[in-house]
């Protein structure tokens, strides 16, 4: 006697070993697991292999269905998600070589679960799509006896994929946004090279107005022509005390900066910037100075 059917693609043989592997359970009940096929998809069909009373049936049936959606569930929360995210990419960025795809994959899940933001639990994520996905499937069981995979996912559990493809949206821009700053990044540092240092040692200080005053070797307030009129164009177009240390630094081409009570700067940005532009050259200090008139 047959309880129930699960249909999945004739290609997804990896989903039907997964399935067969999470089926011990059911033997031990005293069920098997028959194929059939019809057009593309192969029939799991889950069978008592001995005669049982219908009341003793309906209890098994309950329990097996309990079972399989625990399965299923557990299936797609865990085995699956990787080629359901691997799906989204390669259809909507299979323009991307192999390895930014890995890189988007593996942000993607980190998303998807929390690993990317400290205040979420990732186990708490996962459990409630556990219980959704889970709710579903024993929602279907309960008036249907057969399940077609793939037609599941796709209109059962719209609002779990379309949290997939927004994990993915959102890894994609990050990727982007630290291709472009690397850019960014590669053009300060050619900007840097091609010219002769102005000053071989800057020691920046950050004032109580957030302001910075930068300083030479005998921390004397640097007073160049430039700088001065590159703080008045700045100043000018309103552009931020952060963008105007980076310039100014750019422009004078120091062999060593000094950073000092660098904790005290809130934009940690800003403090990567100038290590990442000026590699090996720069010295994180909480030391305070004061500067020399």
């Amino acid at each position: 006697m047959q309880l129930f059917s699960i249909g999945i693609d004739d290609k997804d043989l990896d989903l039907k070993d997964l399935i067969y592997k999470k089926s011990t359970v059911c033997w031990m009940e005293g069920l098997n697991i028959e194929e059939n096929r019809i057009g593309n998809l192969i029939f799991l069909n889950y069978r008592i292999g001995h005669t049982c009373s219908p009341s003793k049936v309906a209890k098994l049936k309950e329990r097996i269905k309990m079972i399989i959606a625990d399965m299923l569930a557990t299936i797609i929360l865990e085995d699956l998600q990787s080629s359901l995210v691997q799906k989204i990419i390669q259809e909507e960025y299979f323009y991307f070589d192999k390895e930014d795809q890995d890189r988007i994959l593996r942000d993607a899940l980190a998303i998807m679960w929390g690993g990317k933001n400290p205040i979420v639990d990732s186990e708490t994520i996962r459990e409630q799509w556990q219980f959704r996905v889970w709710d579903r499937l024993m929602d279907h069981l309960s008036t249907n006896d057969e399940l077609i995979f793939e037609g599941f996912i796709r209109f059962r559990l719209k609002d779990f994929m379309s949290e997939l493809e927004s994990a993915v949206d959102r890894a994609v821009d990050e990727l982007l946004i630290e291709n472009e700053y690397n850019e960014f990044i590669k053009l300060l540092q050619y900007f840097v090279e091609i010219q002769d240092p102005k000053v071989d040692e800057v020691h920046v200080v950050l004032q109580d107005d957030t302001r910075y005053v930068l300083l030479d070797s005998n921390l004397r307030v640097i007073h160049n022509e430039m700088l001065e009129q590159l703080a008045r164009e700045i100043s000018d177009k309103e552009i931020s005390h952060d963008d105007l240390l980076i310039s100014s630094l750019i422009t004078i081409a120091p062999c060593k900066i000094t950073i000092h009570e660098y904790d005290k700067i809130k934009n940690v940005e800003l403090l990567n910037t100038i290590n990442n532009v000026f590699s090996g050259k720069v010295i994180m200090s909480e030391e305070r100075i004061t500067p020399k008139k």
